[in-house]
């Protein structure tokens, strides 16, 4: 056999093998690094969950991911930076709620929302809390007080068009009563201290977040956003209760520039799920109050296709963002 005929069995084997794998074209390359990027500052919730699907992905494919936090403009710059990317698996994102809006709050986004990604999976949701640093016994006291004077009962937000910016506002229509947002800019900066110390009376986020406040006290749970209450917290009634249909949570979820294809998709979703179905990652994501949430690509798009129209609605409502 001639060294030239040796060559092209060899090629056709390793072609032939990437074919069989199940990413396809994209099978695992030790060689490449993928860069998962994160459109806010290192060290908040969508960058932890970040770097929890990093690890799961390594570990379970073989490839290198790593984090590559890019903030700035509500998060709009490192996303738009997912989508300018090729579509060859090599360059992901990880999102957070305000995906589903920032079309809304910003008069020229250099993508689209919907056509410029592909929404591979959602990795977890986690349901709101309304807390008060004590000052109301429960959100019908609260809400009572909003009603005898009109925007006197405060929110604090982590800034305009954030999830616990729009979920109050949603409960104030639906309950016909004026809340006053106190927002905080760049990340929330002294956003929870005045909580505490009662510069403003109530806040809107994640179970997780307030969960340690609550235990040790120094915070109320009056009402939560979920569709059904949490076993973290059972003796706290949900706002549906007083308020059918209204659910307030955040999620992160994990996308690629449109194009991605499908077998990549598939490959990196089912890695994902066996990744964060071990027992200890479960476990340690539902005790800090989060809800995994690894879906298919039509789920995913059906969830911020939804919350882009409920809440846009509000968005233009209340006139916010840039006008």
């Amino acid at each position: 056999m001639t060294k030239a005929f040796l060559n092209a069995v060899l090629a056709t084997s390793i072609a032939a093998l990437a074919q069989a794998m199940p990413g396809g074209a994209q099978a695992a390359d030790s060689s490449k690094t993928v860069q998962i990027i994160v459109p806010y500052s290192a060290g908040g919730t969508t960058d932890r969950i970040a770097r929890i699907v990093a690890n799961g992905l390594t570990q379970e494919l073989g490839e290198t991911y790593v984090v590559v936090n890019k903030p700035g403009a509500g998060g709009t710059l490192g996303t738009a930076e997912v989508a300018r990317a090729k579509p060859d698996g090599y360059t992901l994102g990880v999102v957070f709620d305000s995906q589903a809006v920032n079309q809304y709050m910003f008069k020229s986004l250099s993508y689209d929302t919907f056509k410029s990604f592909s929404y591979v999976t959602l990795v977890v949701s986690a349901p709101h809390v309304l807390v008060t640093g004590k000052s109301y016994p429960s959100l019908p006291a609260l809400l009572q007080a909003a009603k005898a004077k009109p925007g006197t009962v405060s929110f604090g937000s982590t800034g305009q068009g954030t999830s616990n910016h729009l979920y109050p506002l949603l409960l104030g229509n639906l309950a016909s009563v004026e809340l006053l947002p106190v927002p905080y800019q760049g990340g929330g900066g002294s956003f929870l201290p005045d909580l505490l110390s009662g510069r403003y009376d109530m806040a809107s986020g994640t179970l997780g977040y307030f969960l340690p406040y609550i235990k040790d006290g120094r915070l109320r749970a009056i009402a939560t956003g979920g569709v059904k209450r949490s076993p973290l917290l059972p003796n706290v009634p949900t706002v549906a209760e007083t308020y059918p249909g209204f659910e307030a949570s955040s999620w992160v979820g994990l996308i690629a520039p449109a194009g991605l294809p499908k077998e990549t998709a598939d490959r990196l979703r089912n890695a994902l799920r066996h990744a964060l179905g071990t027992p200890a990652l479960k476990e340690q994501l539902l005790a800090e109050g989060y809800d995994i949430e690894v879906s298919s690509s039509d789920a995913f798009v059906a969830r911020v296709r939804n919350e882009s129209e409920r809440l846009g609605a509000l968005i233009k409502d209340k006139k916010l963002g840039e006008q």
